[in-house]
């Protein structure tokens, strides 16, 4: 695990660095770049950042493939999609072909919706059930229980060993019907990077990097890569309490 502090102003310049540097590598060495994002706060925070100069003329959008870590069941204009919040601070600025932005089809109840998101990730990445997909990156944030994507502490998902993507119908965070991957797709990934920011999430960060006997322990404890890298990029406030 490697964590990176940065001042507020600087966090998100520093974050998209090193998203470029990721991006290139993958292209280079597959011709393609997937990366699935969060909503939350992260968009706002990041997504200016990588479509502004110096950083948007160094990617090469047209290879980039973009899923969703997880997704609430609410229409695609919807304030609360994270569809919309990354159209609103990037799809709208960048080149990435539609036909590689992958929606998740949220008129459909959360099962099939769920089922039908996963059979697209079989499709691009051209592996079978028995497989796992693997990211060249999984963009997410953390909220001050603890929580990633769509799964929350003491939730039974938190156990899911077999499906890719999971339905959720009564997450403790409206809205209650969610989509979300589930912990071997996000720890198969070749690179996760933890957005975080904020003071009022300092107190769960320092229980995440210094107590780790918590028992149960949080989802984001339970982000453990198995070949890749976890990154988290933190602003001076979150990272307040940590010593």
């Amino acid at each position: 695990m490697n964590y990176h502090i940065f001042s507020t102003t600087e966090l998100a310049k520093k974050t998209a660095e090193y998203i470029v540097r990721i991006s290139k590598k993958a292209v280079s060495e597959r011709n393609r770049f997937i990366v699935a994002f969060s909503g939350g706060s992260l968009p706002k925070l990041l997504f200016p950042s990588l479509a502004s100069e110096p950083f948007c003329s160094e990617i090469e959008w047209k290879a980039w493939h973009v899923f969703w870590a997880d997704e609430r069941c609410v229409p695609p204009i919807n304030s609360e999609s994270n569809y919309y919040l990354a159209c609103k601070h990037l799809f709208d600025y960048v080149d990435i072909p539609p036909s590689q932005i992958y929606i998740p089809n949220t008129s459909m109840e959360p099962a099939g919706m769920a089922a039908l998101y996963q059979s697209k990730l079989q499709k691009i990445f051209r592996i079978k059930d028995d497989e796992l997909p693997c990211f060249d990156l999984l963009l997410l944030g953390m909220g001050e229980d603890g929580h990633i994507a769509s799964l929350f502490p003491n939730h039974p998902l938190l156990k899911e060993k077999k499906r890719w993507i999971a339905p959720i119908f009564d997450s403790p965070k409206p809205p209650p019907e969610r989509i979300t991957l589930t912990l071997p797709v996000i720890n198969n990934a070749r690179c996760i990077i933890f957005l975080v920011t904020g003071k009022g999430k300092a107190a769960v960060l320092k229980k995440i990097f210094q107590e780790e006997s918590t028992l149960p322990p949080l989802p984001a404890q339970m982000v453990k890569p198995v070949y890749g890298e976890l990154h988290w990029f933190l602003d001076e406030d979150v990272a307040s309490e940590l010593d």
